[in-house]
C-alpha cells in the first residue's frame, strides 16, 4: 500500500475519530448528552450532521450508478432530493425541534406516544426503524469495504472488519455530539473532495456542453430528462427523497438536539446548498465515465473508475476521503438511532420501570456494539443496486415514521387509530406492494403505499377527530402553538 494512502486512510480513520471523542468528552455523562448531544448543537453542526447523515453511498455510489447507467435520467430523480432538504429545513425541523424540547422526548417513539397516548408506539415503531436500519447498514458497509479493497489494496474481509470495528468503537463511546462535531469536519473534507472532482470532471469532457455531445453520440435517450429509466423507478426515487429527508430515524435527532428553533433557519441554507452541491458532483462523476466510453460491467463502480481511471492519483485520494465521510456518517447516526431505540423504547418498556441514567448510557453503548456486529456478519451477502437497496429502506421510514410525523406536527384531527395504521399495516403494504404490486400498477412502491395510507389516515381521522380525546387535550397547546422563530 502506497505511503500516501495509508497516511490518508490513518488519519481519516484515527486521528479524526479520537479527537472528536476527546473534544467531546464532557457531553457523555447523561442519556439525553449522548443521545441528542445536549439539545445545544449550533447551526453549521446541526446543518453538517444531517445533511451528512442523509448523504452516503446511497448518493456517491449509487447516485454516480444511476447516472452512469441511464444518463441525465439517473440523476433527475434527485429534484426530489431537492424540494426535500428544503421541506425538511424550512418547514419541518424548527417544528420537531420545538415539540421534543417541550415535551422532553429523546426518541421518536416517544414522541409518538405523547402526542397519539399509546404506548404501543414504542414498541412497534423502534421495531421497525432496527428492521428497516440492518440492510442500510449492511449496503452503506460493504460500500466502504468495497472501496477500500479496490483503492487501498486491502481484502475486502480486512477492510471491512477495520471500518466497522473503528466505526462500532466510535459511535458507542461517542455519542451524538462527537458524531455531530466529526460529521462537521468530515463535511468539509467532502466539499473540497467534490469540489476538485467537478473541475477534473467538466475539464475531461469538455464542459457540460461537451459531455451532452459525447453522451449523444452514444444513445440520444442519455441526454433526456427521463431516459431510459423506468419510469416507477424515477418517481419512487423522486418520493423517497422528497419524505425520506425528514423520516429517517437517524436524521430526526438532529433535529432534536439543536439549540433553539432558530437554530433551524441558520442551518436551512447551509444544508440545502451543501446537498444540492454533493448531489450535483455525483451525478456528473457518474455521467462523465460514460460520456467518455469507459464500460463498466456493474453501475455502481462508477465512482471507482472515476477515481481511478479519470481523476489523477491526488484527486482519487480525495474522492474516496469524500466516499468513507459520507459513509461512515451516515452510519454512526444510523447506529445511534437503532441502539438508542432497543434500549429507550423496548427493552425500557420491557423491563417495566425506568433506567438510570447509568444504566441506559451503559445499555445504549452495547446495543449499538451488537447491532454493528450483527450488520458486519450480513455484509458478506451480495446486495443489489446500492441505490435502490437504500432507497428501500428510506421509503419504509417515510411510512412508518414521516406520515404519522407530520400528521402529529401539523394536523390537530389526526387521530391515534391513524396513526397506528401507518406503523402496522402501512409497511407490510409497502414490502408487499415493492414484491406484486409494481409491474402491474407502473406504481413505484412509496407512491403506491402512500396513496393507501394517506387516504385511510385522512378519512380516519375526518371521522374520529382526535381533538375531542383526553390523551391529545394534554399536549394540544404543546404540538400546536405557534413556535418561537
Amino acid at each position: 500500500m502506497e505511503t500516501s494512502k495509508l497516511v490518508a486512510l490513518f488519519v481519516f480513520l484515527i486521528l479524526l475519530p479520537c479527537w472528536a471523542l476527546y473534544y467531546t468528552r464532557s457531553g457523555l455523562k447523561n442519556v439525553e448528552g449522548y443521545v441528542l448531544g445536549g439539545r445545544v448543537l449550533g447551526p453549521v453542526a446541526s446543518a453538517f450532521t444531517a445533511a451528512t447523515a442523509a448523504t452516503s453511498a446511497g448518493l456517491f455510489v449509487g447516485g454516480a450508478g444511476m447516472a452512469y447507467q441511464y444518463g441525465w435520467g439517473g440523476g433527475t430523480w434527485q429534484i426530489g432530493a431537492a424540494f426535500g432538504v428544503f421541506i425538511s429545513w424550512f418547514v419541518v425541523a424548527p417544528k420537531i425541534r420545538e415539540v421534543s424540547h417541550k415535551t422532553k422526548a429523546i426518541t421518536t417513539p416517544e414522541l409518538f406516544v405523547k402526542r397519539y397516548g399509546s404506548n404501543r408506539f414504542y414498541s412497534i415503531v423502534a421495531f421497525w426503524i432496527v428492521f428497516f436500519t440492518i440492510p442500510m447498514l449492511v449496503v452503506q458497509m460493504r460500500s466502504a469495504a468495497l472501496t477500500i479493497e479496490s483503492y487501498l489494496g486491502l481484502s475486502y474481509s480486512w477492510a471491512l472488519i477495520l471500518f466497522s470495528t473503528v466505526l462500532v468503537i466510535f459511535s458507542s463511546l461517542g455519542g451524538r455530539s462527537a458524531i455531530a462535531y466529526l460529521s462537521t469536519v468530515q463535511g468539509m473534507i467532502m466539499i473540497i473532495g467534490v469540489t476538485v472532482a467537478i473541475i477534473v470532471a467538466l475539464k475531461a469532457v469538455g464542459g457540460i456542453s461537451g459531455m451532452d455531445y459525447l453522451l449523444a453520440q452514444q444513445n440520444s435517450s442519455l441526454t433526456t430528462f427521463f431516459g431510459e429509466m423506468p419510469r416507477s423507478l424515477w418517481y419512487n426515487l423522486a418520493f423517497v427523497y422528497l419524505f425520506g429527508l425528514f423520516s429517517g430515524p437517524h436524521i430526526i435527532p438532529t433535529f432534536y438536539g439543536m439549540k433553539d428553533s432558530r437554530t433551524a433557519r441558520l442551518a436551512f441554507p447551509i444544508g440545502v446548498v451543501i446537498s444540492l452541491y454533493w448531489t450535483f458532483a455525483a451525478v456528473l462523476i457518474g455521467l462523465v465515465p460514460r460520456a467518455l466510453g469507459i464500460g463498466i460491467e456493474i453501475p455502481d463502480k462508477a465512482f471507482a473508475v472515476f477515481a481511478t481511471n479519470v481523476a489523477p492519483e491526488i484527486v482519487g485520494i480525495l474522492l474516496v476521503l469524500c466516499l468513507l465521510a459520507a459513509i461512515f456518517t451516515t452510519l454512526d447516526t444510523l447506529l445511534m438511532a437503532a441502539g438508542s431505540s432497543i434500549v429507550h423504547d423496548i427493552i425500557g418498556r420491557i423491563k417495566g420501570k425506568s433506567f438510570t441514567e447509568s444504566e441506559e448510557l451503559r445499555y445504549s453503548k452495547i446495543a449499538t456494539v451488537v447491532i454493528g456486529i450483527l450488520a458486519l456478519i450480513l455484509s458478506k451477502i451480495q446486495m443489489p443496486l446500492i441505490t435502490i437497496l437504500n432507497a428501500f429502506g428510506f421509503g419504509a421510514f417515510v411510512i412508518v415514521i414521516g406520515v404519522p410525523m407530520i400528521l402529529a406536527l401539523f394536523w390537530d384531527k389526526a387521530n391515534r387509530e391513524a396513526a397506528l395504521f401507518c406503523t402496522t399495516i402501512g409497511p407490510i403494504i409497502y414490502m408487499l406492494w415493492r414484491i406484486y404490486l409494481v409491474k402491474i400498477t407502473g406504481l413505484g412502491e412509496l407512491p403506491g403505499t402512500l396513496l393507501v395510507v394517506l387516504t385511510v389516515s385522512i378519512i380516519w381521522s375526518l371521522v374520529k377527530p382526535a381533538n375531542n380525546e383526553s390523551y391529545f387535550q394534554e399536549y394540544r397547546e404543546t404540538y400546536f402553538s405557534r413556535i418561537e422563530a
